[in-house]
């Protein structure tokens, strides 16, 4: 079996069936075509179990991940129930851990994921709260349900336990003193002062010894000294005892220790916390010089009697946001001073002076760098966008900015950049390559960098002050009379060469490039326009081998390429310039030639395929063809003929809805301007690209004898939409279809039903289309019945499995059936074809075979 096949994929196909009829003649019979369209199909896999101790109060952190492994684009809800197995009750929330990396990426609860793509994951992470009061062990089960189809389930179990032991939780606190700076409870700047509070409560069984609690402040907060307090005695504490020596002693006996240390880490030693009481440390700290922008977070951990109990929560204040930018020659600090160790390296001119200059002399069309420095003076992180304004560069300058490699393009923004950070940019200006050579020049451009965030700008100037050169390079066309000024990439804005070629149909360009320079040098190949999407594009060397560059070309020689562009299958009539550019792979000189591919006008209407089909005398029969436009064009216009039937007769339909049966309401037509809005409201035809199925009826006089046989042929026009089009393939215009008289008038006929669990479940038979999802299963039967008067002899049904598919037995409830049964009939099942043999098949009667086939998951 194939890869599974995408949702929307169609799967079809067709049996044959061969007999030899009661005159001695092999005839072969072709069913209608059935097809089965696949659906999108859920699936899902989270993973995994985990198993945490909690204490009452505290909160637990369980990650899980998601894989979609349906056929389509799906999202899941997500949900969790506890089990109620011990007496652990919790409060459950769900957090988004899109970077699957086990910590939660918002604060912002979810109930399900994004839409994910097949194959795609998704991580989250619950946090699991439970009550102080509890103890013991319980299951949580976690459940993803699939949205497109909520059957489709999958389940985590994640074991909580609590301690029965000694607890004590330690909740940290940070807030702003506003008689202390400009800040607030959330909004800090540099100098603020910051109180900050532990708290600690003991709530477990027993009494909390020998309590130690140790807070590393953040590098951004400054400890304010002899500034801690506790609230079990009056007064600060005295920070010159050591870690271990007692600093306060309570009312209860109980003593506490005090201690900082140059690496910012605060530590207390409480000797005792008896069972269910509670107290707070506090001390305070200033926000530190140029502090970044952005959350200050810190988090204190803690232990009983040497073990580790769980951290505090994650307290926090916020530094202000202070946009300011400079984009120069080099690097400003973030107090205004030039820092000459990053630096353009472009620049000529010594002096900082917010001037990128470049003062070496270059050619017509070369490409000039200018290197400038963007220096974020802010305290947050920022991005910036890039601005070029010509101030005084020739006309036809063109500007890119690129990135510090002077090559990749800055699309969209620069950055982000931290605080302090710095980013080179590159400015490069391409003179025309017909700009006239000068000995000096001035020419100037300002480039202005804006903050994405703020608004806030800074801008700095481009000046070129050497001479403009004559061009060192020449591409030319290798087409006598149309090789190309290299000053002039158009003939009077008129592409120099045009090749007209056929959709899909490549079309070459031949190419000299000269290396008019003092020294050798090799050239990039490219194209300075893009070309239609779908299109591609090579250049080849001489010997065909596929290149992006000519390689090294002595000073004054030359060589030879070729540019081949292949335009899309279908693409409909134009013209597309092809801007052909090479450029020095060292000193950015170009040149360019336009060209022109003119997609041709492509005409041609098919129709398959021819068919024989057999009628009694009187009998009417249906033959299926399709019409596909090959065309780049509509076709709204062109006849559809019938000949060839004398004493047969027969109709063209338009089998409107594809369902290969005549229905009533569809129609007799002899033109494609018959396909009544087939093209959209009020236009008639068949579109580009498109297929259409018609049903030929013919049908027998009751006159016939056994033998007699005529051919029908349905025949399209070669001059379509009102003569203006030809057909440029007129040996797939006609089918011919041989109806043929006979006494043992088979007909076959195929049909198929969806086992979707592929158990053998009976369903109804049908010949329209179904819809089948990756490892369901479909049933089909062939049957050939003889509606003649005389027998059919030696009759053989074949038929093979469509692609995506291999036949299935369901270990044997779905097995191959025949009739009449064997050894009557015998059968040949291999994994993707099946084949009956029945020695006669008298009038009236039928044989018939039904198999299996499963659609690859």
């Amino acid at each position: 079996m194939a890869a599974p096949p995408e949702a929307g994929s169609v799967i079809g196909n067709q049996a044959v069936a061969t007999y030899t009829n009661s005159s001695g003649d092999s005839i072969t019979v072709t069913s209608n075509k059935v097809e089965t369209v696949v659906q999108q199909v859920a699936g899902l896999t989270m993973i995994s179990d985990n198993s945490e101790a909690i204490a009452p109060g505290g909160k637990a952190f369980l990650p899980h991940v998601i894989t979609n492994d349906g056929n389509g684009p799906d999202y899941f809800t997500l949900s969790a129930t506890e089990q109620n197995t011990g007496a652990l009750d919790t409060t459950l929330v769900f957090y988004p851990d899109a970077d699957m990396d086990g910590v939660a990426d918002s604060a912002t609860p979810i109930t399900e994921t994004p839409v994910l793509a097949p194959g795609e994951q998704f991580g989250f992470v619950i946090e699991a709260t439970a009550d102080a009061a509890e103890t013991g062990t319980d299951d949580i089960t976690v459940e993803a349900v699939s949205v497109l189809d909520n059957t489709i389930t999958d389940t985590n179990t994640d074991t909580l336990t609590i301690s029965t032991g000694a607890i004590v939780e330690v909740v940290k606190s940070m807030t702003v003193d506003p008689a202390s700076g400009t800040g607030n409870n959330a909004i800090v700047d540099s100098g603020d002062e910051v109180t900050i509070k532990l708290t600690y409560s003991s709530t477990g069984l027993t009494d909390a010894s020998n309590y130690i609690v140790q807070d590393i402040l953040d590098s951004r907060l400054d400890y304010v000294a002899n500034s801690a307090t506790w609230s079990d005695a009056t007064g600060t504490m005295d920070e010159s005892n050591g870690a271990a020596a007692t600093d306060k002693t309570n009312g209860g006996g109980q003593t506490i220790a005090w201690s900082y240390d140059s690496a910012q880490t605060l530590q207390f030693v409480l000797s005792s916390v008896p069972s269910g009481r509670s107290g707070t440390v506090t001390f305070k700290a200033t926000v530190a010089d140029d502090v970044p922008a952005g959350i200050i977070p810190n988090t204190a951990t803690q232990s009983v009697d040497g073990t580790a109990f769980p951290d505090s929560n994650t307290a926090q204040i916020t530094a202000d946001e202070q946009f300011s930018l400079e984009i120069d020659d080099t690097k400003i600090n973030l107090d205004g001073t030039r820092d000459g160790t990053v630096a353009s390296a472009t620049d000529t001119d010594a002096t900082a002076n917010d001037i990128v200059e470049d003062s070496a002399d270059v050619s017509q069309g070369a490409t000039i760098p200018f290197e400038f420095v963007i220096s974020n003076t802010s305290n947050v992180t920022d991005s910036y966008t890039l601005d070029v304004t010509n101030i005084d560069f020739p006309s036809g300058t063109t500007f890119r900015m690129v990135a510090e490699d002077g090559a990749t393009p800055i699309v969209g923004t620069v950055g982000p950049l931290a605080s302090g950070e710095t980013r080179k940019v590159t400015l490069l200006a391409t003179l025309p390559t017909d700009v006239s050579p000068v000995p000096t020049s001035e020419f100037t451009a300002n480039v202005v960098a804006t903050s994405e965030n703020s608004g806030s700008f800074d801008s700095s100037t481009a000046e070129f002050t050497g001479a403009v050169l004559a061009a060192a390079i020449d591409l030319e066309n290798d087409v006598a009379g149309s090789e190309g000024d290299g000053a002039n990439p158009t003939n009077g804005a008129n592409p120099w060469v045009t090749s007209a070629t056929d959709p899909g149909v490549p079309v070459s360009f031949p190419m000299n490039v000269e290396n008019g320079g003092p020294t050798s040098d090799s050239f990039n190949i490219t194209l300075d326009q893009p070309i239609p999407t779908g299109w591609t594009v090579e250049f080849q060397l001489t010997d065909g081998t596929v290149v992006s560059n000519t390689g090294t070309i002595p000073a004054g020689g030359n060589k030879d390429f070729i540019v081949v562009i292949t335009p899309t299958e279908g693409y409909p009539p134009s013209n597309t310039l092809i801007d052909i550019k090479v450029a020095s792979a060292v000193t950015g000189q170009s040149d360019r030639i336009i060209n022109q591919v003119t997609v041709n006008k492509v005409v041609d209407v098919q129709i398959e395929a021819d068919q024989e089909a057999q009628a009694s005398p009187g009998g009417v029969v249906d033959m299926i063809h399709k019409i596909t436009n090959n065309s780049n064009i509509d076709i709204t216009e062109g006849a559809l003929t019938q000949t060839g039937l004398t004493d047969f007769s027969g109709a063209i339909f338009w089998d409107a809805n594809g369902n290969g049966a005549l229905d009533p309401t569809e129609i007799v037509i002899d033109n494609f301007d018959d396909l009544v809005d087939n093209l959209g409201v009020g236009s008639n035809g068949i579109a580009a690209g498109e297929t259409i199925s018609l049903i030929y009826r013919v049908q027998t006089p009751s006159t016939a004898t056994p033998g007699l046989s005529e051919i029908g042929t349905i025949s399209i026009e070669n001059l379509l939409n009102a003569d203006a089009d030809a057909d440029i393939d007129t040996s797939n215009n006609a089918v011919e279809d041989r109806v043929i008289i006979v006494s043992g008038d088979i007909t076959l006929t195929k049909m198929q039903y969806i086992d979707a669990s592929c158990d053998g479940t009976v369903g109804t038979f049908t010949t329209e289309r179904q819809d089948v999802e990756p490892g369901q299963c479909i049933r089909y039967q062939i049957e050939a019945a003889n509606t003649g008067t005389t027998n059919a002899g030696n009759v053989k049904i074949q038929d093979v499995a469509p692609a995506y598919t291999s036949i299935e037995s369901c270990g044997g409830a779905c097995a191959y059936s025949v009739y009449p049964a064997e050894p009557s009939s015998s059968v040949t099942i291999t994994g993707t074809t099946a084949e009956s043999f029945h020695n006669t098949v008298l009038p009236g009667d039928y044989a018939r075979l039904e198999f299996t086939v499963k659609v690859a998951e």
